[in-house]
């Protein structure tokens, strides 16, 4: 469940974000976004102690800040509760502060168009803020001041529980939800991704607890500020000694080891029991990729746009099988891809998936083939890091899981110039060892099919 609902939150609070200006006016920056040798206006700077990631752009009119705050839910210690960080970061950003009222945070932040919000996953936690350049002086204070000088309202805390308990049991009603949380939750078993909201942490949550916890992890050597807009170095360190922000506790974080996940070393098929008919059966897979930076990591990206098309093609288009057939990344320090779809038929599906698996470890696509699509997708993929927001976002997460920001900016040469070898090679090493998990009637399906791979 605490998968879902990071999943959730995050895209939901990008999402209001980008609501607050036109992407339009932002997209004047787009242009630098290409390959990554070519990156030069990145800045990469420590102020008394913080981390900084700085875009300085006069063109555009937005300025967005996110404050990474390493660790995530993989880092919250055994004796805190796994839903602190979730409400922690969820309530504190709409309490107001210490000096200024829930009230007023929010009656001025709705006049400037401004947005202030927090989110939390498993590699990190982030708070941000976005605003239009003339605005950015007040958004950037009550920013500080939630950093720095947080309070928790009762009212959003309430609020949140009574949601988060809501939610959860919505979850295990859906057998969408439910079979990819539960899959999740086999998968990451004893592993720091594996901790996970329950019914009883989140009714045992306190306010108290909350602000504690909160205050335990805003210390200067958990985090990274990454800053996209038009702002000036000298600025933005004044704007961080000013706030408060150099002020508080260095600390002396390290980063938890992320291991492999020992089930992404065997095989395995899971049929939890669900006490209703279902009209058909919904099967989630995950199997192990490499890391966003590792040297297999663009072979990877064509073979997944391949096999995804392949997947689309023979259980939907040919066979008619399944719906809505998907495959997608959940990336993080221990990468995975997730394929999923519903049908009745699973052994059917499930031989036509691994059918294109063999596909593609044993032959070699043509170099021709290879470069196909490659300009259609790296142009869809440039739209989706036009805003600063977007931008903001991208730098910091390739730069806690990659330990470099220019892995935030997918190189087209690189891309278009993969060997037919190198996705067979990929695929052998990652395309095997699939976890699945089927929600439904599984009378007739052949467990040991899906154990087969």
């Amino acid at each position: 469940m605490i998968y879902l609902l990071h999943m959730k939150i995050f895209y939901l609070l990008f999402a209001s974000l980008l609501l607050l200006t036109s992407a339009e006016a932002e997209r004047s920056m787009a242009h630098s976004f290409t390959d990554d040798a070519s990156i030069t206006d990145v800045q990469e700077f420590s102020v008394d102690g913080i981390d900084v990631l700085l875009r300085d752009s006069k063109e555009a009119p937005v300025v967005t800040a996110v404050l990474f705050i390493k660790g995530g839910s993989s880092a919250i210690p055994q004796t805190e509760l796994p839903s602190s960080e979730y409400f922690a970061l969820s309530v504190i950003p709409a309490s107001g502060s210490e000096f200024t009222t829930k009230q007023r945070f929010r009656r001025v932040m709705m006049r400037m168009g401004s947005g202030l919000g927090g989110s939390d996953a498993r590699d990190y936690a982030v708070l941000s803020l976005r605003a239009t350049r003339e605005n950015f002086d007040t958004t950037w204070k009550f920013f500080s001041e939630v950093i720095v000088h947080p309070t928790v309202d009762p009212v959003e805390f309430q609020n949140l529980k009574r949601n988060a308990l809501v939610s959860f049991q919505s979850g295990r009603n859906n057998p969408d939800v439910l079979s990819r949380t539960i899959l999740d939750s086999i998968y990451f078993l004893d592993h720091p991704y594996g901790r996970r909201l329950t019914k009883e942490n989140i009714e045992m949550q306190t306010p108290e607890n909350v602000l504690a916890y909160y205050k335990s992890i805003m210390i200067k050597s958990r985090m990274l500020l990454v800053v996209v807009g038009n702002i000036s170095r000298s600025e933005l360190e004044k704007k961080m000694r000013k706030g408060g922000l150099t002020s508080l506790p260095q600390g002396s974080y390290m980063p938890p080891e992320i291991p492999i996940p020992e089930k992404s070393k065997t095989p395995g098929a899971y049929f939890p029991p669900i006490d209703r008919k279902l009209p058909t059966k919904y099967v989630v897979g995950y199997h192990r990729i490499p890391n966003r930076g590792d040297s297999d990591y663009y072979p990877y990206i064509r073979l997944r746009n391949f096999f995804g098309g392949f997947l689309f093609q023979h259980l939907r288009v040919q066979t008619n099988l399944a719906y809505a057939p998907n495959n997608e990344d959940i990336d993080g320090r221990a990468s995975v891809e997730m394929i999923s779809f519903q049908t009745p038929y699973v052994d059917s599906a499930i031989r036509l998936v691994f059918k294109d698996v063999d596909f593609f470890q044993q032959n070699t696509l043509l170099e021709s083939a290879i470069k196909g699509n490659v300009a259609k997708w790296a142009t869809s993929n440039y739209l989706k890091q036009e805003t600063t927001a977007e931008q903001a976002v991208a730098l910091g997460q390739a730069q806690l899981l990659t330990g470099s920001w220019r892995n935030a900016f997918i190189s087209f040469d690189k891309l278009s110039n993969i060997k037919g070898e190198d996705i067979v090679r990929v695929a052998k090493t990652y395309f095997k060892n699939f976890n699945w998990v089927v929600v439904g009637d599984t009378r007739d399906v052949d467990k040991k099919l899906l154990e087969s791979r």
